[in-house]
């Protein structure tokens, strides 16, 4: 199963998407970035944040993405990236990437804190469940753990119709709610 990877970037201060050299720069990232791993590169903007871009794609697995951040195209696009960019985050998901529809538009992402071992993963997914069959205008959603060791976080990737989700006795609230739109033609 492959995994997926969700990276969010800032732009430094006086830079931006719109700018046709760093559009070019992006094109570049997502073209290798997509041969090495197998997989398409999608990028999304935080309306609410302009400064921001996410990215979402598909790994074989975690080793497969250490080598290309290790590897020589990686290490040319960070050197020209650096003075445009910071790197807010980075983490692998237990997601299937392929199940996320590549035709998504929107992606709302939730991430949850879960040092319940599993309780507020397992709330998280139950409560999905009931807003499918209570038919909430929600076609699609993923629901996965941070990969890396020692981390708790959860994260639910999915279509416009997720909101936060509380209950059954659970404070479940997301600790980060965003909704990302998909930047055309990248």
């Amino acid at each position: 199963m492959p995994i997926t990877e969700f990276a969010s970037l800032e732009f430094k201060a006086s830079h931006s998407l719109s700018e046709p050299s760093i559009y070019a720069l992006f094109q570049r990232l997502s073209a290798w970035q997509s041969e090495c791993s197998g997989f398409p590169l999608r990028f999304f903007t935080n309306p609410e944040v302009p400064s921001e871009i996410h990215l979402i794609t598909g790994w074989d697995g975690v080793e497969a993405h250490e080598a290309w951040i290790a590897g020589e195209r990686n290490q040319e696009l960070l050197k020209v990236f650096s003075p445009l960019i910071d790197m807010l985050g980075m983490v692998h998901l237990d997601i299937d990437f392929e199940r996320i529809p590549g035709d998504a538009s929107l992606v709302v992402c939730l991430e949850y804190e879960d040092r319940s071992k599993g309780q507020v993963e397992g709330e998280v997914r139950k409560q999905l469940g009931v807003l499918s069959e209570d038919k909430i205008d929600m076609s699609w959603a993923e629901v996965g753990r941070n990969m890396q060791e020692g981390r708790h976080e959860v994260y639910v990737l999915a279509s416009e119709g997720v909101g936060t989700m509380g209950g059954a006795g659970l404070d479940i609230r997301p600790v980060v709610q965003r909704k990302l739109q998909r930047v055309e033609g990248l």
